[in-house]
């Protein structure tokens, strides 16, 4: 469903009650799809980075829609950290540590560091070549507008007017007795539950 369908749906859930302007619904669509795709690292919110390396400068950019780094080396042998950057022809793993221990870990091969205020992501040791890399990541979705669509499947889709509808009653200050933001919560946990069986199989493989 695009961004229209779903206001549409939201004021088939509110039986037309609501007093939002069209600007104010649109901004609660993008509220609750926002806080939506920040529950979990979801599937559908992976993408992957790819370039080379510098030999001038120790760092490469941070995706623009970058949110964090999403688990690719889970299989390692030693069980160690399961998010990586892949450097060079054979992907060699670069593991990421926190930002406050890249101290531990200046000069040496091997590693690296999200510096989230500049949007860069360090090696913790100047690259000799350039090379490229990979890596995996939760990216944060464009705002929907009227005629574009969420990134997750349509038939999990009716959770956004769910969730609006809870917050709408609030906005408005309904008297409790009369609000059915109550209900609506609950249909939208029963999507909430759907969504995270369909994730959970989807990484179970």
């Amino acid at each position: 469903m695009i961004g229209s369908e779903l206001i549409a749906k939201f004021n088939l859930f509110t039986e037309d009650s609501t007093e939002l302007s069209a600007s104010e619904e649109l901004a609660l669509l993008n509220s609750k799809y926002s806080f939506f795709c920040s529950l979990k690292s979801y599937e559908f919110l992976k993408k992957s980075a790819s370039g080379t390396t510098s030999t001038t400068v120790p760092y490469i950019t941070m995706p623009t829609d970058f949110s964090h780094f999403a688990n690719n080396n889970q299989e390692a042998d030693d069980g160690d950290n399961p998010k990586v950057i892949f450097v060079g022809s054979f992907y060699r793993p670069y593991k990421i540590v926190n930002f406050s221990d890249r101290r531990q870990y200046r000069d040496q091969d091997g590693y690296a560091y999200l510096d989230v205020v500049n949007s860069r992501i360090y090696f913790t040791k100047q690259p000799a070549t350039a090379e490229t890399y990979e890596f995996d990541y939760i990216c944060v979705p464009a705002a929907l507008t009227l005629a574009t669509s969420p990134i997750f499947p349509e038939r999990f889709q009716d959770v956004l007017p769910y969730m609006m509808a809870v917050d709408s009653f609030i906005i408005q200050q309904y008297p409790k007795a009369q609000s059915y933001a109550p209900e609506n919560q609950s249909k939208a946990n029963d999507i909430l539950s759907n969504i995270d069986l369909w994730n959970g199989n989807l990484t179970n493989v």
